[in-house]
């Protein structure tokens, strides 16, 4: 027994790479998007570094009936969201199968976003009204924080983490053309502190080697 809950219960060292997911609620839609994935590298057995991958995207049309023979209005929506964080942990002894831990990482972040109206105002079908948006963000982000990793066998583990920093939001500056009308909103920026960056949440991860 005392042979097998060792077998089962054996935490990273050195050398071990390991990849996870974070199964936050809110990272999941029923469209083109995936959750955050994780890898972390230990180059020794109380020290990763780590990094971390969002991409997401969707695109939908929506149609409405001129009530006639007419061709119906469409509006077209698209956009995508790229995250990019990289970062390191400092483990803790912990016991057998948990394994505490404190990090920090730096972050960046790119969202675009695009609708294009023909034959729709906003309300509903418009003959001939046609109109075409484009906006887009990015942000920066520092964070520091804590967490732990439950080891459930020797190869696959759950863990959870929370993190606080200050983040650096840019709005890039927007265009919308009404009936070949252009007009553009000036870009802006704004700072915050507070948690972000996607670190809270659970995590489901194994050791790839």
């Amino acid at each position: 027994m005392a042979f097998s809950v060792s077998a089962f219960a054996q935490k990273p060292v050195k050398g071990n790479l390991l990849t996870e997911v974070n199964v936050s609620l809110n990272q999941w839609t029923n469209e083109l998007s995936i959750p955050n994935l994780r890898f972390r590298y230990f180059i020794a057995d109380d020290l990763a570094v780590r990094a971390d991958l969002s991409v997401s995207g969707s695109s939908a049309e929506n149609n409405f009936s001129s009530g006639g023979t007419d061709n119906d209005g469409t509006q077209e929506i698209s956009q995508s969201s790229f995250v990019l964080r990289v970062g390191a942990e400092k483990h803790w002894a912990g016991t057998e199968k948990l394994s505490p831990f404190a990090f920090g990482m730096i972050g960046l972040a790119n969202n675009s976003a695009s609708q294009k109206w023909t034959d729709y105002d906003g309300t509903g079908y418009a003959k001939d009204f046609t109109a075409e948006v484009e906006n887009g963000s990015s942000s920066f982000g520092i964070q520091l924080g804590m967490g732990a990793d439950y080891w459930i066998t020797k190869s696959f583990y759950v863990g959870t983490e929370f993190g606080w920093g200050w983040f650096l939001n840019n709005i890039a500056e927007g265009s919308s053309t009404v009936n070949s009308v252009k007009t553009t909103t000036p870009a802006s920026s704004s700072s915050s502190f507070g948690e972000g960056m996607g670190s809270a949440g659970f995590r489901v991860g194994f050791i790839l080697k």
